[in-house]
């Protein structure tokens, strides 16, 4: 992520953190006052979209920070760790209104309609413009910030079936509309949660990255002059995009030196050229360092 990218991000997060911070509290005194448990529902998951944001924003910034002594490959992987903890707030949000919403199935209580229809059109047009504010640049940015956007998105649609519930209650509907509402809401936001789950563990427990593979740098180094073998080859993600690889090269035993600093560099060179590697260890040997040639 560029510099400009990730500054013009971290403004527009701050926005919109802002902004679903203050919604949030209003949500959750409306939603007591008038006894709704799907604008409750609905105020958890727009609480949790603050914190998200708010969580978002600080990975950003992490992210950002250059390697030193104690984190020599950066602190990337906060992204990750940033979308990780977002999204097991929104899980945990969601835990608690299924509770609620299966009581409240069991012994329904009235709610006042139209109070929920105001309430829902307002979060409309704050998960809107939230969403206007994070929600393109989507092919530069991390995880942290996919799972604010997908905490927004969410909540926008969930921000409808408030709305459609509250009309429903208001021209004389059922009680039991506003929890199956908040149900229904609630099976959406863990849907799209489960993914983004998945993605931030596979980065943190080091996945390969699913784009590139350890037969596709062995292909590409073995397709090089002077390379007679490749092995011990290790992908990983090191966060904000970058991939790192290390690797055991077998090449000409006679190379001086110079000729295999050289060589070294120009293997770099074809690895970020071709695959987008910016961080390549390569080890060069005269031979397969499990072989047995120069025993012990």
């Amino acid at each position: 992520m560029s510099e400009n990218h990730a500054h013009g991000s971290s403004t527009r997060l701050g926005v919109a953190s802002a902004a679903n911070v203050g919604f949030a509290v209003v949500q959750v005194a409306v939603g007591l006052a008038i006894g709704s448990v799907v604008v409750l529902a609905d105020a958890a998951h727009q609480a949790v979209d603050a914190l998200g944001l708010v969580t978002a924003l600080i990975a950003l910034r992490m992210a950002r920070r250059p390697a030193d002594a104690r984190f020599t490959y950066g602190l990337g992987k906060s992204d990750a760790l940033g979308g990780f903890v977002s999204a097991l707030l929104l899980v945990a949000s969601v835990v608690w209104i299924v509770w609620e919403s299966v009581n409240r199935l069991f012994e329904p209580e009235e709610v006042e309609g139209w109070g929920v229809v105001v309430i829902g059109l307002i979060a409309i047009v704050v998960n809107g413009v939230s969403v206007l504010l994070v929600g393109h640049d989507h092919g530069a940015d991390g995880i942290s910030l996919r799972a604010a956007r997908l905490h927004l998105l969410t909540d926008l649609a969930g921000s409808f079936i408030v709305v459609i519930s509250g009309v429903l209650l208001a021209i004389g509907g059922p009680a039991w509309i506003d929890p199956a509402a908040s149900l229904l809401l609630s099976a959406a936001v863990l849907w799209s949660t489960w993914r983004l789950i998945v993605t931030a563990v596979q980065l943190l427990l080091d996945r390969v990255p699913g784009r590139l593979s350890t037969t596709d740098v062995v292909d590409a180094l073995l397709e090089e002059p002077d390379v007679d073998g490749v092995h011990h080859v290790h992908l990983r993600p090191i966060g904000g995009g970058q991939i790192s690889v290390t690797a055991h090269v077998v090449v000409d035993g006679a190379l001086s030196v110079h000729d295999a600093q050289t060589t070294v560099a120009r293997l770099s060179a074809m690895l970020e050229t071709e695959h987008v590697i910016g961080h390549s260890t390569l080890q060069l040997e005269c031979h397969d360092c499990g072989d047995g040639t120069h025993g012990h």
